[in-house]
C-alpha cells in the first residue's frame, strides 16, 4: 500500500462534503452511535469538569455530541458552543437542541484549525473522536489555548492501538472480497483514524501551543453489535473515508460480500449472536496556565 498525501484544503474539502453527505445516516443512527459511544461524551465532561454556568465549546460535535450532553450539565446559565466543518451535521445537532429545549446551545459551522470566538472566551472545550481528523494538530491546539480563560479545561478521546482493533480486519475482508485493493494508509502526518496513536505526540503539541498540566489517560470501551449484520451496516454507513474507497461499486455487489464480512467478525462473535469487542483510545487533558 502506498501512503496518500493530500493538501490541508483538499482534505477539509472532502471532510465537509462526505461529513454532510453522510449526515442523515448518522442522525438516523444516532441511537446506536450513542449506545457505542456515549460513554465518551460521560468521560469527556468529567475530566473537562464541566458545571453549571459554564461556557462550554465543543470541536467537531457532527450531530451533536458530547454538545447536547455538555448543555443539560450547564443548564441554562451556561452556553454551549457546537460546532463542526460540515454544515450537514450542524442542522441535525440544532434540530436535536432545538427539540431537547436547550436553547442555550448554538451551532457554528467552524474549521477546528481556525476557532472563530474570543480570546479567553470559553471555560473549556472539548473533542470527541475529532483531533485525530485535523490536518494541523498545532494549530488546532493553539486556538483551543487561546479560547480558553486562564484555568480553562480542554479534553479530548482520541483512538489508539490499530492492532488491536478489529475493524480494519474487517474492512479488509470486505475489499478482498470485492477484489479490491487495501485503502492506502495516510502518510506521516497526515489526519486518519489512527493517525494520533501515539500519545506523546499530542502531549508534544499540547505543548508548544501553551498548554499546561496535559495528562493522558487510557480508556477501553465495550462495543456490543447485536450481529455481524448491524456490525457491517454500522459501518458501511457511517466510515466516510471506507465510502469514499468503494465509490462506484454497485450497492448491490456491496450487499453480496456479508459472508465474508461475517467470517471476519467470527473471532469476536458470541454465543447470543452479538459480536463484541474492546475498542482502546485515551482521553488527553490539559489546562491553559492560570497565569
Amino acid at each position: 500500500m502506498t501512503a496518500t498525501t493530500q493538501a490541508p484544503e483538499v482534505v477539509k474539502a472532502q471532510q465537509r462534503a462526505g461529513w454532510s453527505e453522510q449526515a442523515h445516516e448518522f442522525a438516523a443512527k444516532h441511537d446506536l452511535i450513542e449506545r457505542h459511544w456515549g460513554p465518551l461524551s460521560s468521560g469527556l465532561l468529567e475530566l473537562a469538569r464541566i458545571a453549571p454556568g459554564d461556557r462550554v465549546l465543543d470541536l467537531a460535535c457532527g450531530v451533536g455530541d458530547p454538545a447536547l450532553a455538555a448543555a443539560e450539565r450547564v443548564g441554562p446559565t451556561g452556553t454551549v458552543i457546537a460546532t463542526d466543518i460540515a454544515p450537514g451535521m450542524l442542522v441535525h445537532a440544532a434540530e436535536r437542541a432545538a427539540a431537547a429545549g436547550l436553547s442555550h446551545l448554538h451551532t457554528h459551522e467552524m474549521d477546528a484549525e481556525a476557532i472563530d470566538l474570543p480570546d479567553a472566551s470559553v471555560d473549556a472545550v472539548v473533542c470527541r473522536l475529532g483531533l485525530m481528523l485535523l490536518p494541523d494538530l498545532d494549530r488546532a491546539l493553539a486556538g483551543v489555548c487561546r479560547v480558553l480563560v486562564p484555568g480553562g479545561r480542554f479534553a479530548a478521546a482520541i483512538p489508539w492501538r490499530p492492532a488491536d482493533q478489529p475493524m480494519p480486519r474487517l474492512i479488509d475482508a470486505i475489499l478482498d472480497a470485492l477484489g479490491l485493493p487495501p485503502m492506502p494508509p495516510p502518510a506521516p502526518g497526515q489526519p486518519g483514524i489512527f493517525s494520533l496513536a501515539d500519545a506523546s505526540y499530542v502531549c508534544a503539541a499540547a505543548e508548544r501551543a501553551g498548554l499546561a498540566e496535559i495528562r493522558i489517560e487510557p480508556y477501553a470501551l465495550a462495543l456490543d453489535h447485536r450481529s455481524p449484520d448491524e456490525w457491517l451496516d454500522f459501518l458501511l454507513a457511517l466510515n466516510v473515508p471506507l465510502r469514499r474507497h468503494l465509490a462506484g461499486v454497485p450497492a448491490e455487489r456491496i450487499q453480496q460480500v456479508r459472508g465474508a464480512a461475517t467470517a471476519a467478525a467470527a473471532p469476536w462473535v458470541h454465543d447470543d449472536g452479538h459480536v463484541r469487542f474492546v475498542t482502546h483510545g485515551y482521553y488527553a487533558t490539559a489546562t491553559r496556565p492560570a497565569r
